[in-house]
């Protein structure tokens, strides 16, 4: 008996996260795109004040795979 109410309150507990899950996703997905937005006009900003001060990007290292 006791089972079976613990299996019930867990079952439940899953189904409500099963619902919330996807609009916590969607908020956040907003958020990271408000926070990319700022990222590219503080770069920009920083070109604009630093200009040659600012070293250029060294080229992405290339990961390393397995011969």
């Amino acid at each position: 008996m006791g089972g079976s109410v613990f299996a019930t309150l867990v079952t439940l507990a899953l189904a409500i996260i099963w619902v919330l899950v996807p609009f916590a996703i969607f908020g956040v997905r907003r958020l990271l795109g408000e926070l990319l937005a700022e990222q590219r006009r503080t770069n920009t900003l920083l070109e604009y004040i630093g200009g040659d001060r600012i070293p250029p990007p060294e080229p992405e290292p290339t990961p390393w795979r397995a011969p």
